[in-house]
């Protein structure tokens, strides 16, 4: 377990390896559960080590581009629930922009409905795509 997944718990560790999985279409095309294939999602998870069953069917090289991306994911995850959305958004600025939405996306679904994160990554993916954010209120932060 890395540092980063200790820091990230054991739910947040899990949702970010399915939805990784699932972003990088894991289930559809390795998986050897059918259900899995069918519905193009994580359904089976080794509980010991939290990893989707579709992982244990790459190759090593595979392996490597997956744990690659999953630890980014992990460390924008990571700094969703801090709330430091400038730290966020420089973490992001720092990769290739082919990495943004789909991160952004794996950590909008890893993040329980109604989190505060939900905002910030949503102003980040308009400013990545030339448009203003959108108006901010304490109404619209706190669901008043």
């Amino acid at each position: 377990m890395s540092e980063s997944e200790r820091r990230i718990g054991d739910y947040g560790t899990l949702r970010l390896r399915l939805r990784t999985a699932e972003m990088l279409g894991l289930p559809a095309s390795v998986c050897g559960v059918r259900n899995c294939r069918r519905t193009r999602s994580c359904l089976l998870v080794f509980t010991h080590n939290r990893l989707p069953l579709c992982y244990t069917m790459l190759t090593e090289h595979e392996r490597k581009a997956h744990d690659e991306f999953f630890d980014f994911a992990a460390s924008v995850y990571e700094a969703a629930q801090s709330g430091h959305f400038g730290n966020l958004y420089r973490l992001l600025i720092d990769k290739p922009p082919e990495y943004h939405q789909a991160v952004t996306e794996i950590v909008c679904n890893a993040l329980p409905p109604g989190h505060r994160a939900h905002g910030g990554l949503d102003a980040i993916d308009r400013l990545r795509a030339g448009q203003a954010p959108a108006a901010w209120s304490w109404k619209t932060r706190f669901r008043r």
